[in-house]
């Protein structure tokens, strides 16, 4: 069996500005560029548990994981948005000479992907966004199923300070529990998943994924927790550009019963895209990935086949 484990995950280049953006490749190296941007509190080391090397390979995928600033390797950029991100992004893809490549977003990922596609629309050829949190808002009424998450996006409105100090505190539990047995790090999160998570999560973590999801997890707290909370805020401002400008085709894929992305604000979304399809499955927040065989058929071609809507 092809695993992820083995992959040169310490990349990094130096951006014109000075800063660091770290990655990892995993998959076919001959095979289709596919930038991968992780979610919150993840890394570029999620690639490694949540897509299995040998579907990269049977489906001819390199996959790109790219570190968020202040993610694992790459440096921390607090003030900038997601259209500084993309410029990034396509350093990053000019850098490795990738020409074009498929995007996929994941979870908070979600607007950096779509950023890249609507400043760079000559880079993308097809995004993918999975589980993607949406633009918010001012004043906009809406809240997770989780009580945790719901609590998070509450200090994020009324007491950043707060929410601040909690995200660093939550990054240091992290970092000690991934320092430690990784069968009690993942029996751990088990507990806090749903049903319906908990059985995609179980089918994903097979063999050395369970080392890789480890070391995602070290990962994306090397630098404390304050990535976890600009994550929050920078949702709740605006993107900075209008997700119905996305010229390409933007395919979203949404769990119905999703506890952290309200399935209403993802259809919301999928509404204002002017390119866009989606499919809402059955499951949580991992519910996109008992899709990863159609996901990853649809990105790997510059011809998309349609998605039912």
């Amino acid at each position: 069996m092809i695993m992820n484990t083995d992959a040169a995950a310490e990349h990094t280049i130096t951006l014109k500005d000075g800063r660091r953006m770290g990655y990892a490749v995993f998959g076919d190296p001959a095979g289709r560029p596919c930038l991968f941007v992780h979610g919150y509190a993840s890394s570029r080391w999620m690639a490694g548990w949540a897509f299995p090397g040998a579907l990269l390979h049977r489906q001819s995928i390199r996959l790109i994981s790219v570190d968020r600033p202040g993610y694992g390797l790459s440096t921390p950029h607090p003030t900038a948005g997601f259209p500084s991100w993309a410029d990034d992004a396509a350093e990053l893809i000019d850098h490795l000479g990738l020409g074009r490549v498929a995007v996929i977003g994941l979870s908070m990922g979600a607007g950096p992907a779509l950023a890249l596609a609507a400043t760079h629309p000559g880079l993308v050829t097809t995004t993918a966004v999975l589980s993607g949190m949406p633009p918010v808002s001012p004043g906009e009424r809406w809240s997770p199923d989780s009580f945790g998450d719901a609590l998070y996006w509450r200090l994020a409105r009324r007491a950043p300070w707060l929410l601040r100090r909690l995200c660093s505190a939550a990054a240091a539990a992290m970092a000690s529990a991934a320092r430690g047995d990784a069968d009690a790090l993942i029996a751990r999160v088990e507990r806090g998943l749903p049903e319906a998570d908990l059985r995609v999560f179980r089918e994903l973590l097979g063999g050395d994924a369970r080392a890789a999801f480890a070391t995602d997890v070290r990962e994306s707290c090397r630098q404390g927790g304050a990535a976890m909370a600009h994550d929050l805020r920078q949702y709740l401002r605006p993107w900075g550009f209008d997700p119905a400008g996305v010229p390409g085709p933007v395919h979203l894929w949404h769990g119905l019963e999703d506890p952290k992305v309200p399935v209403a604000l993802a259809r919301c979304l999928a509404g204002r895209l002017a390119n866009g399809t989606s499919s809402f499955v059955h499951g949580g927040h991992f519910a996109p990935f008992s899709q990863l065989d159609r996901i990853l058929g649809t990105v790997g071609t510059a011809e998309d086949p349609p998605l039912e809507k």
